[in-house]
């Protein structure tokens, strides 16, 4: 008995469609991880940016100071103010930064022992299954 030609091709014909939606959707999952990585990054690198912006005021702040020749003058006293702001300020920014490292850190340390506790679980069942097929 001879298949007709369009049944013969309609089981590969299903395969690839099923092939191309799984194909699909791998990439939806990863362009979604791809976001969510590049929205790590841009916050990240905005709190650098900042940082960086806070670290060349001071250094503005800095020389406007060293041009001022008398260092008990008003104007002196109002630089050293805005110094020590923007100094608080920045240590404020980095240590925010740090805080959220120290989380991320934590957060892994917590995933990765629950990875090592499932895997301890694996291969309990594994020497159980060992002691099945020595018994």
């Amino acid at each position: 008995m001879h298949i007709p030609p369009k049944l013969e091709y309609a089981r590969h014909m299903l395969t690839y469609k099923e092939s191309l939606k799984e194909l699909t959707q791998s990439l939806k999952d990863l362009e979604g991880q791809l976001d969510d990585n590049l929205q790590q990054m841009l916050v990240k690198s905005s709190s650098f940016v900042k940082l960086n912006k806070g670290i060349k005021e001071i250094e503005l702040l800095c020389q406007a100071l060293a041009d001022i020749n008398d260092d008990k003058s008003t104007k002196a006293k109002e630089l050293l103010i805005t110094l020590r702001r923007k100094l608080f300020e920045n240590e404020s920014l980095l240590m925010e930064e740090i805080q959220k490292s120290m989380l991320k850190a934590a957060e892994a340390m917590i995933d990765a022992s629950n990875g090592i506790t499932i895997m301890a679980s694996f291969i309990s069942m594994s020497k159980i299954l060992d002691k099945f097929e020595k018994g």
